[in-house]
């Protein structure tokens, strides 16, 4: 059984977002995603196990605990 590899865009209309937000999960290491040439490719499961996860896209740093401190 082969594994269906999709483009970000792609990735964006099944989880029902922005391509950006596909690249920047990328890019943060929350997606796991393979460059070949100048495109990305990208497991379906790996996408389908990003939206189950929350599709957590970038990590956010809290200004506000260390206001408060």
């Amino acid at each position: 059984m082969s594994e269906e590899l999709i483009s970000p865009t792609k990735a964006a209309e099944i989880a029902g977002c922005h391509d950006d937000t596909i690249r920047r999960a990328i890019e943060a290491g929350f997606l796991a995603a393979q460059r070949v040439g100048r495109n990305w490719i990208i497991k379906r499961e790996d996408v389908e196990a990003w939206i189950e996860a929350g599709r957590p896209n970038r990590r956010r740093k809290s200004s506000h605990n260390e206001e408060e401190a």
